[in-house]
């Protein structure tokens, strides 16, 4: 069996590549994985922990804004990105094409379709992505996290669609509380708090973390809680910084690839809206605060969010409306309110899909005449 995956260019699209691979792995030892992605080195590293085969292509994102230079420099990436994909397709041979929704998706998936081999593509988030949308002509499935998505789909496009969930790696779902508290170094029993903003980090809300966080050792509740911070690399030494003066005990990292450390020792998170991490929240069932980046194409983020919302499973505050002091008083509520905190436990756990990496797959192999 020869899978080829193409994903690439943030941890929305990689991390469920990850979690394919991990069950591929485990229930297909002898499968042969090849995998294409973007030339970001932080991808790379990703990519190769899995011990995959990996190879690069200069696959641009769709131009949100026009001029000729841009335009003859998407240009040229596409031509390259089409050479590439080509290559890749007729020296590997795959039985199966899964693109997992980024731009590196498309030429794999269409060449794919031209070379009559099954291809399937995979939506994170309830609107779909340009590159999904482009490619559905050419896909034999198109793989849904949300099941309200299917309903906007067009009558004929609907019957390509299933929805399974977004696939979360098996970690993120069973690492126990206490495991994750001792391997962060934290201490059991205190609330914890986990800010993140999403893989490559968030300014603007580690900005009004940090000054919530200094509201909140002012108050009774400081003594009580604590905090996990994941700032991204550009924000890294002044948050850490500015953090040293806060008295309430916490760990702050650039970035975590054990991602399932935290959301196992944290009680709330407040964090962006991308549907990577609402999937790996709701698979563990955290009450939640979502700040949803505002500048996300076709506001997916925020959709995704104010769905969550309406389920019951979060609180939704917009950038705009994001000061240190409205936060700080947010998170107080969340931690003096268990009650509130257990109905959000429960719609996000409904919400939940642990079993998505694994429909996924069978999809995957039934499609490739394996099972």
């Amino acid at each position: 069996m020869r899978i080829l995956i193409a994903a690439g260019g943030t941890g929305g699209h990689i991390y469920p590549a990850v979690a394919l691979v991990k069950e591929i792995k485990k229930k297909f030892p002898n499968a042969f994985v090849l995998w294409i992605g973007g030339r970001k080195k932080w991808e790379r590293r990703i990519v190769e922990r899995e011990k995959v085969q990996f190879k690069t292509i200069n696959a641009p994102p769709f131009p949100r804004s026009f001029s000729p230079i841009s335009f003859l420099n998407f240009l040229f990436k596409m031509l390259l990105s089409f050479i590439q994909s080509l290559f890749y397709i007729l020296s590997f041979n795959p039985d199966i094409v899964v693109g997992m929704g980024s731009f590196h998706s498309l030429f794999p998936v269409f060449f794919a379709f031209l070379t009559g081999k099954p291809a399937v593509i995979c939506e994170q988030n309830i609107s779909l992505s340009l590159t999904n949308r482009a490619l559905l002509p050419f896909a034999s499935k198109v793989v849904l996290s949300f099941s309200c998505t299917k309903a906007r789909l067009s009558h004929r496009k609907r019957k390509k669609a299933v929805v399974t969930g977004n696939p979360v790696r098996e970690e993120v779902i069973t690492t126990s509380k206490k495991k994750a508290i001792d391997n962060l170094q934290l201490e059991e029993g205190k609330f914890t708090l986990l800010f993140m903003g999403g893989s490559q980090g968030a300014r603007y809300l580690n900005r009004i973390a940090v000054e919530a966080l200094c509201l909140l050792q002012q108050e009774e509740i400081g003594k009580s809680i604590q905090f996990i911070l994941i700032s991204g690399q550009k924000d890294y030494q002044w948050v850490k910084e500015r953090l040293k003066k806060v008295k309430i005990r916490g760990k702050v990292f650039s970035y975590l690839s054990d991602i399932h450390n935290a959301l196992a020792a944290c009680d709330l998170v407040i964090s962006r809206s991308g549907a990577t991490t609402i999937s790996e929240i709701t698979a563990r069932g955290i009450p939640c605060i979502l700040v949803p980046y505002p500048f996300a194409t076709h506001q997916h983020q925020l959709k995704n969010a104010r769905f969550l919302e309406k389920e019951g499973a979060a609180k939704v505050i917009v950038q705009e409306k994001l000061t240190p002091s409205f936060l700080k008083e947010e998170i107080k509520k969340m931690v003096e309110d268990e009650k509130m905190r257990e109905k959000m436990r429960e719609a996000s756990r409904k919400l939940g899909n642990p079993e998505a990496t694994g429909a996924l797959l069978s999809l995957i192999m039934e499609l490739a005449g394996r099972r």
